[in-house]
């Protein structure tokens, strides 16, 4: 594992698993529904449609344990529960599977064993060990927001299995409720699910969080308040508390909070890709907490900027983000362009419904500069030496580069070929380069992969030697992020807020240009101190329509640049 790491970024670089969703279409990569969980001093991560978990010491450097379907059956399947009791992790696979399993030693995968195959779960399910009662309690649900609730149990310790009465316990609302519309920016109506949830307690409070459905950015988490597990719960004001619609990869949805080593918060959860299915999605990880009124939070700010890891406890709602991005909308120059229709013709179907349907076919260098991870530079081959340069504009201080590679036209899934070379190199005359980056020779797959470095550079540029799946060299977005000695943009001014009076889900703000921007970040929430959501535009305006019914709200526009970030005023909206 690499050491003395201080930063990571988002998605998490991990062994995403191959598919194909369907018969004759394009091979992806997808992990999705998270769950992290600490055991003596590890942090064990496991997701849907894995053949295995991961494990590291330090929330970097994850490793990979492999597990055979004979030891842990249905490890590939959907939404899985994972909890630590009595010295060991237990695993139960919530696709309609009633096995449950534990593991005293998890860094060996022939070490599971049945503990009993009667804890049906349904749907989605969470289980959580209350310490302090000396119990254990499962929530599950999954299903149509019109008639499924989120459903609470009790799990009996010696036979591990349900008993006693289920709890319908929440429920979803969305003709009030602005964020559990789905698809981009919340724009559909009347329809969606109630879904990924989880129960936890926090001192005398028992909060029971959920999604609403939706596999496109917008996907997120609200959260309700109770007394006691089995409720009644209360709606939180301040929700959707788990929200990123906008920024390089968004989705914000079903995982799973925890705490690190510190006491620190965060919360893992599905981000989306959706360019050739639904169902491809990455993992993320953000910081989170709850303030001195209990209230839950999840920092999404530039979540997808390198963040800082702690060393020590730390209030997450501070913005951990100590390099900016130099790369967006930079000069791009490549070996070559694909301008052929792809090789699989479904391959971005599932991108014709969204924002960005050029990304099927159009794969100039300059759309890997334009943080948005459903669109592509492709090379028009195969072939060892094909190449993409970023030209800054002037020299800077690189901190960090993080190399998105897509599944563009790959043609196996054979674990012998899953894996990339390259080089990545820097300059300052686009004459003589030196290697920051070789991975010829090693054998990694590492379709998110981050590295932190420390070097002053105009150029950048990745060169390809094998791509995984003998797939085209492509790249969603090189990021490049850094230190800038310009001044921070000027402040915001004027900013304007009006409340949709015929849907008050919605509220559309405009301010003037200010002066340096490169982008703005609308924070907003229940009170001036509880800016906890936030929109990340680079226009000088933001429709935010995640708002609730009956609940008034405070905005701050915010600017930033590669140099940083500039706070304005706060306003208020009834």
């Amino acid at each position: 594992m690499k050491k003395n790491v201080k930063t990571f970024c988002n998605p998490l670089d991990i062994n995403y698993e191959y598919r194909v969703y369907d018969e004759g279409g394009p091979v992806c990569i997808e992990a999705a529904d998270p769950v992290v969980v600490t055991f003596e001093n590890d942090y064990y991560l496991f997701s849907s449609v894995t053949n295995g978990y991961w494990v590291s010491d330090d929330l970097v450097s994850w490793e990979f344990i492999e597990c055979d379907n004979s030891k842990l059956p249905n490890i590939f399947g959907y939404a899985p529960a994972v909890m630590v009791y009595d010295g060991a992790i237990y695993f139960h696979q919530g696709y309609h599977d009633k096995n449950l399993f534990r593991n005293k030693t998890p860094k060996d995968p022939n070490t599971w064993e049945l503990v009993t195959d009667n804890c049906y779960l349904g749907h989605d399910p969470f289980m959580y060990y209350d310490v302090i009662d000396d119990r254990i309690w499962a929530s599950y649900g999954c299903g149509d927001g019109t008639e499924e609730y989120i459903k609470v149990v009790e799990i009996d310790k010696t036979t591990m299995e349900p008993m006693g009465e289920i709890y319908n316990c929440i429920f979803y609302d969305q003709k009030n409720r602005g964020w559990e519309r789905p698809e981009d920016n919340h724009t559909s109506e009347g329809w969606g699910y109630t879904e990924g949830s989880q129960i936890l307690r926090r001192g005398n409070k028992w909060y029971l969080t959920y999604s609403g459905y939706s596999l496109h950015k917008c996907y997120a988490n609200g959260v309700y308040v109770s007394d006691s597990p089995t409720g009644p719960y209360e709606y939180a004001q301040n929700n959707p508390v788990s929200h990123k619609n906008t920024g390089f990869i968004g989705g914000a949805g079903h995982g799973c909070l925890f705490e690190d080593k510190y006491g620190n918060w965060w919360n893992v959860t599905c981000a989306s890709v959706y360019v050739s299915h639904p169902f491809e999605r990455r993992v993320n990880m953000y910081p989170a907490g709850f303030d001195e009124d209990g209230l839950l939070y999840v920092n999404t700010s530039l979540s997808d900027y390198p963040i800082t890891l702690p060393c020590g406890k730390r209030d997450h709602r501070a913005q951990n983000t100590p390099y900016m991005l130099l790369s967006k909308d930079c000069k791009a120059t490549a070996s070559s362009v694909e301008t052929a229709m792809p090789e699989n013709a479904m391959y971005g179907e599932a991108v014709l419904s969204t924002q960005v349907p050029e990304s099927r076919y159009d794969h100039r260098a300059e759309l890997a500069f334009d943080e948005d991870i459903r669109t592509l530079w492709a090379a028009s081959s195969r072939n060892a030496g094909e190449w993409l340069k970023a030209d800054l504009g002037k020299e800077y201080d690189v901190k960090a580069i993080q190399l998105n590679i897509p599944t563009y036209n790959v043609q196996t899934q054979s674990a012998q070929e899953k894996y990339h070379e390259y080089t990545v190199e820097y300059s300052s005359d686009d004459v003589n380069y030196t290697a920051v980056v070789d991975t010829r020779g090693k054998m990694r797959f590492d379709p998110h992969a981050y590295y932190e470095t420390d070097i002053k550079a105009q150029y950048v540029k990745v060169t390809f030697y094998h791509v995984a799946g003998g797939g085209f060299a492509a790249i969603s977005d090189l990021r490049i992020f850094g230190l800038s000695d310009e001044d921070v943009p000027a402040m915001p001014k004027n900013a304007v807020a009006v409340r949709d009076e015929s849907d008050n889900r919605n509220c559309t703000l405009t301010w003037d240009k200010a002066e340096n921007a490169d982008g703005y970040i609308v924070r907003y929430g229940i009170a001036p101190d509880k800016l906890y959501n936030q929109y990340q535009v680079y226009e000088e305006t933001a429709e935010i329509r995640t708002l609730t019914n009956g609940i008034s709200y405070f905005f701050r526009v915010d600017s930033f640049n590669k140099a940083g970030i500039c706070n304005s005023e706060v306003l208020k909206v009834k």
